[in-house]
């Protein structure tokens, strides 16, 4: 049973891809301490060359200004090119220093403010993948439209010699597939938020070439894509940022930006390349330092003819190079020119040079790993222990090591239950070979709680409604229907409606609740608020049966809240601990209502899940108390949470439920964090610090998992949880 109090916190959703997890060690971060002018770079922004269709094709150079004028020790321009012309001249002399098929290791943060899997920005891994198809092809010029180079251009059309890869090793060694799915809790970035989101969420640069996927909005509204050039600003920012839409191929991909030509120019800019008209403003003249582009008067854009496009030379504009501003279907070329500029800066480049000789997309090393379950029982009880080990030769030998437990050493892959006698916390240590000579260990420190006989450990959730199949959001309410505006609960107090609450059918006895969760959709104002749970001995009208039926009766537990203590922000679970326990016997309600009509604008509205037959829930009105909202000839599912436990065996087990989100609460935390997974299986938790340092993990095959971060210091942290393919990153705040 749990021993907290009544709690109320709210959090955030999120969903990634990854696969497994060990216990190594992210490098720290120079972090950057230049901020920008934002009234400069609004004012640049705001003067940036647009496409017809009014987009800002790239950023880059207005970027490089800003970061130059909060950043004096950043080279010029002119400092940049005289550099870039010595390495090319060295690297020229220097034929031990050309270099066959480079491979790029990568990440792609996949930044979105908790929109289901491939909807919104949180893009499909298929778009991501598609994207890196594509650089694949255009920097081996493989690309099935090189062929359309003029043949006045066609003996200096180049193979870059790059393939790029995705990460399989994160920063800690965890096995990934390369794509970081970071709810971030903001919809869209202006430059400052830019910024700020990579330093954030950055691996490190000097093993991973970093790809930010965002919605641009506010000042960088419009804005396709920017990049950081080797040797400019601070390593945590070192990457390209590319719009959602203009990312790839396929998905949320947008012509004529929707061949992921955007990411082709940007990575240009990172290798060392800047635009091919030169970007100092002077027609003709002006140069990009590389003799085999011809100079132009300046950008061009849609899909010019080249027949007729003959800015500065006889021969035409080279407007088909990848680093013009043409649409993605007319930008097909590198030259060996722009090669050898590449070339150079991989010979020189200290944060380019490394990314050669990462290994985070090899095969990786021998990895210890494993998982027990369950991980919290009772003195006299036992734990199964899986091993989830890899190598890439054949693992032959598992020394395994169980301290205060019976056996307490095993030598095999497959050890007995494990009987733990006393109760405490106990260690695991598993330690693998390989017939290649490799060796790894892994100690799960407390891994394995074990309680006094007789205590009740027990968690399971269920829900009646579908995250995925049913619409969702505030489907009944609105503050337009009001005037003046009232505020509102669910419904709108226009209909002088003072409470709202969602059934919870439930049969059987030996069951307890122990936690509930909303789903908010709306949070404002100061007014007072309860939130409660109700058995069902209540009386009021049940439209679907048009008669008498049971409702909202006896409240069993309850806690005050300020409509505005929560987040603004839509789809916000708050999570409610009950302390003590409450047994049930048959169905009851979660809902919550106002002591007295709201002041105007004072909200608080829960979610509303709609599409499938089925109403579950009730408004009280005033001078008619509990309804069946379906009298109203409407038919939805509030959005609510029920933690139900199984008082006899303590056995941790989703019952019945429907929704695939992980939840990470509270947020913020003063050091306990609860985490409950949509289904059992195999699944870990590591917790980051701002600076990439791992300062917890753990790992279960239960669903509903507790641990505490008191010992940490205040500020922010991501707790990230593995678990059957899918990988939750919830940034969280520790304020003790």
């Amino acid at each position: 049973m749990k021993k907290s109090t009544l709690l109320i916190s709210s959090i955030a959703l999120s969903t990634v891809l990854a696969f497994g997890q060990n216990n190594r060690k992210a490098l720290p971060l120079k972090t950057h301490t230049h901020q920008i002018d934002q009234q400069a770079a609004g004012e640049m922004i705001q003067n940036a060359k647009r496409t017809p269709s009014g987009h800002i094709r790239c950023l880059t150079t207005e970027m490089e200004a800003l970061r130059r004028m909060a950043d004096p020790s950043i080279p010029t321009q002119e400092e940049y090119r005289k550099w870039l012309d010595k390495i090319v001249k060295e690297n020229q002399n220097n034929p031990s220093a050309k270099k066959a098929t480079r491979n790029i290791p990568i990440v792609v943060h996949v930044i979105h403010n908790g929109d289901a899997l491939g909807s919104g920005e949180n893009i499909s891994d298929a778009q991501v993948i598609s994207q890196v198809d594509i650089l694949n092809q255009d920097f081996s010029a493989t690309n099935s439209d090189f062929g359309n180079t003029p043949s006045i251009y066609q003996s200096v059309a180049a193979n870059m010699d790059f393939q790029f890869c995705m990460a399989t090793e994160d920063p800690t060694g965890n096995p990934t597939n390369g794509i970081d799915r970071v709810n971030y809790g903001t919809a869209s970035f202006g430059n400052a938020a830019c910024e700020s989101m990579k330093a954030a969420t950055q691996w490190d640069p000097t093993r991973y070439f970093n790809i930010w996927v965002v919605r641009f909005g506010g000042d960088m509204n419009g804005v396709l894509g920017y990049a950081q050039f080797p040797n400019s600003g601070s390593a945590n920012t070192d990457g390209l940022v590319v719009a959602y839409n203009a990312y790839g191929n396929t998905g949320a991909a947008q012509a004529p930006y929707n061949k992921g030509r955007t990411a082709t120019h940007e990575i240009g800019h990172c290798f060392g390349l800047y635009h091919i008209w030169g970007d100092d403003g002077t027609a003709c003249t002006g140069s990009d330092g590389v003799a085999d582009t011809p100079n132009q008067a300046d950008e061009n854009y849609g899909c010019p003819n080249f027949a007729t496009n003959t800015s500065c030379s006889n021969s035409g504009d080279m407007s088909m190079n990848y680093m013009d501003y043409t649409d993605d279907a007319c930008m097909y070329m590198f030259t060996n020119g722009q090669k050898a500029v590449v070339d150079a800066v991989f010979n020189s480049a200290p944060r380019r040079a490394s990314l050669l000789t990462s290994t985070v997309c090899g095969v990786a090393a021998i990895s210890a790993n494993f998982t027990g379950n369950p991980l919290v029982i009772n003195e006299g009880q036992t734990v199964t222990f899986t091993d989830a080990s890899l190598s890439p030769d054949n693992l032959n030998s598992w020394v395994w090591n169980f301290p205060g437990g019976t056996p307490n050493t095993f030598n095999g892959q497959t050890p007995p239950a494990i009987t733990y006698n006393t109760a405490g916390q106990y260690d695991v240590t598993l330690t693998v070979g390989d017939d290649n000579g490799g060796s790894d260990m892994l100690t799960r420190s407390l891994y394995v709680t074990v309680n006094p006989a007789g205590t009740i450990t027990c968690d399971s959730t269920i829900a009646g409604w579908d995250w995925n199949t049913e619409g969702f959001g505030g489907a009944y309410w609105s503050a337009d229907l009001c005037t003046p505006q009232d505020g509102y609960i669910m419904g709108n107090n226009c209909y002088d409606d003072n409470g709202w609450a969602s059934i919870v059918p439930f049969s059987g006895s030996g069951k307890e609740l122990t936690d509930v969760m909303y789903v908010f959709v709306q949070s404002s104002g100061t007014g007072a608020t309860t939130l409660k749970i109700w058995n069902a001995d209540g009386a009021g009208f049940d439209a679907a049966n048009g008669a008498i039926s049971t409702a909202p009766g006896t409240i069993m537990a309850q806690a005050s809240v300020t409509s505005g203590q929560f987040s603004a922000n839509l789809n916000q679970f708050i999570a409610v601990p009950i302390s003590p326990a409450i047994p049930l016997t048959g169905p009851f309600y979660i809902g919550y209502d106002h002591p007295s009509a709201p002041s105007a604008g004072d909200t608080l509205a829960m979610g509303l899940a709609t599409g499938t037959a089925g109403n579950t829930t009730w408004a009280n009105e005033a001078g008619i108390g509990w309804r069946d909202i379906a009298f109203w000839g409407v038919d939805y599912k509030g959005t609510v949470v029920a933690v139900i436990c199984d008082i006899a065996t303590g056995e941790k087990e989703w019952v019945g439920a429907n929704i695939d989100q992980t939840v990470v609460a509270p947020n913020p935390t003063t050091g306990a964090i609860k985490v409950a997974l949509p289904t059992k299986g195999n699944a870990s938790i590591d917790v980051f610090n701002m600076i990439g340092d791992r300062v917890y993990s753990t790992s279960t095959t239960s669903n509903y998992v507790n641990f505490d971060l008191s010992d940490q210091p205040n500020g922010v942290y991501f707790v990230k949880v593995t678990s059957n393919g899918q990988v939750t990153t919830q940034k969280v705040l520790l304020a003790k």
